[in-house]
Formats: structure tokens, sequence, C-alpha cells
């Protein structure tokens, strides 16, 4: 699985009907477009995939349905949601293995009260389950007061030791700790890099990064695959001007609004899929849909 979790990894936002209710239909749809398109490689995630607002039911539901449209053909990373008890999680564990995903994207939903804490739950599931596990790193509430805790380099060293733990979706927010991640474990396990899509992947593709996140792959897979082969060709001004002169200035235009809801409404200009949300999310106005679909007709993406 490491030789394979290479270049862009798609995360899945998950299409609502009007009444609110997923339109499984539409997901496996747009699963099979990035498939078809050449994506090697999706995800489920607890926000993209708005976990966070699905019930237990509809998240294996959704898992399910994202592993039956990529046929096998291309890597299906699943996960679980950002709360619940250990129980939960080998739950979710269970199924993804049961359903025949290839890797589980794992979320520790308490505070930090000591590594041990956080190395028994994801050692806990690695025993019960054989399927490949990544562990979705972000910071984590101090259990003793004040701030935040970060997986430490010490933590991660152990938790790679685990016989199925081959990885982690890199999303520690600092870039400082993340250059050290990526820079140390990358030779040996899956670091996905969480955040700036491409350009992420332009910085941490010189401390050794093998896959990154993407962004406008969701909606443009042509793009994020053209770096990313620029990338592997060493044609590097290439990369670079995509990256300056198509993706930052994208970024800039939709992160001020809000990314995962610019994101719905990016695959609904593209016909993909719809952009309706479930409350308490909601999508963007008249106004901001506007303005993005005339930012992405100067790229030329729409007419």
């Amino acid at each position: 699985m490491y030789n394979k979790v290479t270049g862009p990894v798609v995360p899945l936002p998950v299409p609502f009907k009007i009444d609110q209710e997923i339109d499984y239909e539409a997901l496996s749809t747009y699963v099979t477009f990035l498939r078809e398109r050449g994506i090697k490689t999706v995800m489920t995630t607890v926000g993209t995939s708005r976990f966070n607002l699905l019930s237990v039911d509809e998240i294996k539901k959704v898992n399910e349905t994202v592993v039956d449209a990529a046929k096998g053909e291309i890597v299906t990373i699943v996960a679980n949601p950002a709360h619940g008890a250990l129980s939960d999680a080998i739950s979710y564990a269970k199924h993804a293995e049961e359903i025949g995903a290839d890797v589980f994207l794992a979320y520790f939903p308490d505070r930090h009260y000591g590594d041990d804490s956080v190395f028994n739950f994801f050692e806990t599931i690695a025993n019960i389950v054989n399927i490949n596990i990544i562990i979705h790193e972000m910071p984590l509430k101090n259990g003793l007061g004040g701030g935040q805790v970060h997986y430490s380099v010490d933590l991660l060293a152990r938790l790679f030791k685990i016989k199925n733990v081959i990885g982690l979706k890199e999303e520690s927010l600092d870039p400082a700790h993340s250059e050290k991640i990526v820079k140390m474990f990358s030779g040996s396990s899956v670091i996905i890099g969480a955040g700036g899509g491409m350009s992420r992947y332009l910085r941490d593709y010189w401390l050794g990064a093998r896959t990154y996140l993407a962004g406008i792959a969701n909606f443009y897979p042509e793009l994020e695959l053209e770096f990313y082969t620029a990338m592997q060709n060493e044609d590097y001004k290439k990369a670079y001007k995509i990256v300056h002169n198509i993706e930052k200035p994208f970024f800039e235009a939709t992160v001020p609004i809000g990314w995962h809801v610019c994101l719905k409404e990016a695959l609904n200009i593209c016909g993909l899929a719809p952009s309706y949300e479930r409350l308490p999310m909601t999508q963007i106005n008249e106004q901001q849909a506007k303005s993005l679909k005339a930012v992405m007709k100067s790229f030329g993406w729409v007419k």
C-alpha cells in the first residue's frame, strides 16, 4: 500500500438532496468520474465528507458506496467520525474491512491525557482488524489544561511500529512540526499532507513526500495530475506555474468564503454533484456562487 498511495488523494464531499438526505447515487457517480479521469486514491474524511453531520448508518453506507464505485480499480481510504467511543471506532474499522476498503482512516476522539492513551487506542483497533490503518493526526485538546498537544515524533514512531498502521493524514496545522514529520517518516510510511493542495506538495516534495491531499482535483483532476506528472518528471518550472498562476489565486478567492462550501459549489457548477448542504452547514449565497463561477470561467474550467 505504501507504493500505491502516491500523488493526489482526493477527499470526497458527500452530496445531499434538497431535503438534506444523502444523495448516494450522486456520490457513486462522482467517484466513478474521478476513477475514469485517472485519480488513483479517494478518501472519506471527518471534514470534507461531513461525517460530524451524519449518523452511524449513514457513514457506513457512504463508505460502502465509495468502495463499490471504486470497483477495486483505485485505492479507497474510509474514515470514522471525530466522536464516539473506542468500541465505535472498532465497529467502523470492522465495517471498512468487511466492505473491502483498502485503508481505514482512524480519528482519535478524546482529549490528550498522555501518549499512552492515544497509542492504546490505535493499537487496540489494529489488534482486532487486519485492514491497513492511517491515523488522522490533528492537534489534540490538552486534557490536563491549556492549549493543544501535537502527536509527538516519539509517539508517531511508536504508532508506526504497530503491524498495520501504515501512515497518517498529516494535519498538525504547524508548518515546522509537519515538515519534521514528513522528513522523518515519508521514507517508510504513507504521509498524506493535508491543507494546501499542490502548494503543500511543492513544499513537502523536497522533504521526501510522496502524496498529498488534493483540492482542485475534486472537479478538475486533469490539472492536478498534470502538476504531479510534472513534479515526477522534474519539470519544476511547469509545476511552479500551475501552483502560482492557478491554484494560489483560486484558493485566495475561495478560502475566505469557506473552502468546504466553495468546493461543494464548484462541483455543482461543473455538474458533478448538487451543492445542497445539511444544517447547520449552509451553502454559499447567490452572489458568492456567481463570483466563484466567474473565477472558474477565468481559468477556462466552465463556460
